[in-house]
């Protein structure tokens, strides 16, 4: 983060972190809290590394970094991490128009996929529903990237399309998302065929894994740049998760402001390669959904694309 991003993340979050100068002790200014809630979310690091790192204790490093996300929640969840209402139609052409522009796939409005986010566990059984296939725990995160890799889900448009139970549009009509076989064939996913059998069906599915890509690369880049995303969190699944909240919003806020990613963090250590990201074993069509009366069913969309473009 340059110099000028920073003092601009201070200055906007400066009423909400602005201590009492006449409380007890000596508090921490609002660069030093957003410096110590950065360095933490950037490295991942203990808050025993941080308190020497900044002359503060621990305790101190643990308080500060909790108000700087507050914070960041507060201040931004509303404005970066949004897609447009339905009736904007312009901006959702927009997202549209830079999906098709990658590999001619037209109507995608967003690239859907899921991350886990480790978690380091006491032992305790009410932690054993956080237990996923590879024993050990974690949270997911299921989201939603625009054409230009930024997050701009909302947690029920993932929620509902994996459950097939959306009670009202989300997206525009006539456009869908871009998904792995791993979700439910219903009528709002555009996915690969489960069989190549044909060479069409082998060149839509390179198309498409070639389009739908740019959420695994956001993925990477986000854990990349946000390396506590990398590491088992000791703390609570509601912290964990608005960390990574915290993560989604700065990397979108970096990204807008033109903010540089170096190549040299997609380095990582043999510590940041434990949690590797689970096979997906659900199949196509784990739960599929029946297209509603009048609309015409995904697979039938699938076709007519790759008669299209192949």
């Amino acid at each position: 983060m340059s110099i000028e991003d920073f003092r601009w993340l201070s200055d906007s979050l400066r009423d909400l972190l602005q201590q009492d100068p006449l409380r007890r002790g000596d508090p921490l200014s609002v660069e030093a809290q957003v410096a110590v809630g950065l360095y933490r979310l950037g490295h991942g690091s203990s808050y025993v590394t941080i308190g020497h790192v900044f002359s503060i204790g621990k305790e101190t490093a643990d308080k500060a970094t909790g108000r700087f996300v507050n914070a960041v929640l507060a201040r931004f969840r509303r404005v970066a991490i949004c897609y447009p209402p339905l009736a904007r139609g312009d901006q959702w052409d927009k997202i549209s128009a830079s999906f098709e522009a990658k590999h001619g796939i037209p109507n995608i409005v967003g690239a859907i996929d899921g991350t886990h986010i480790p978690l380091a566990t006491p032992a305790d059984d009410r932690w054993k529903g956080y237990i996923n296939r590879k024993s050990w725990a974690s949270i997911v995160f299921q989201c939603v990237v625009d054409g230009d890799g930024e997050w701009g889900s909302r947690s029920e448009l993932g929620h509902s399309i994996t459950n097939g139970t959306a009670a009202e549009p989300m997206i525009p009509h006539g456009t869908y998302l871009i998904g792995d076989a791993g979700y439910p064939s219903n009528v709002r996913v555009l996915l690969p065929y489960l069989s190549t059998a044909t060479a069409e069906n082998e060149e839509f599915n390179f198309i498409q894994s070639s389009t739908r890509i740019i959420v695994e690369q956001s993925f990477g880049s986000l854990k990349n740049r946000f390396r506590i995303l990398l590491h088992a969190q000791m703390a609570r699944p509601l912290r964990a998760r608005n960390n990574a909240f915290a993560c989604m919003i700065l990397h979108n806020l970096l990204n807008k402001r033109g903010s540089l990613y170096l190549q040299a963090w997609d380095a990582r250590n043999p510590a940041e390669q434990v949690f590797n990201e689970l096979p997906d074993e659900r199949g196509e069509g784990g739960r599929r959904r029946v297209a509603d009366e009048g609309q015409v069913s995904m697979s039938a969309i699938r076709d007519m694309l790759r008669d299209q473009l192949c």
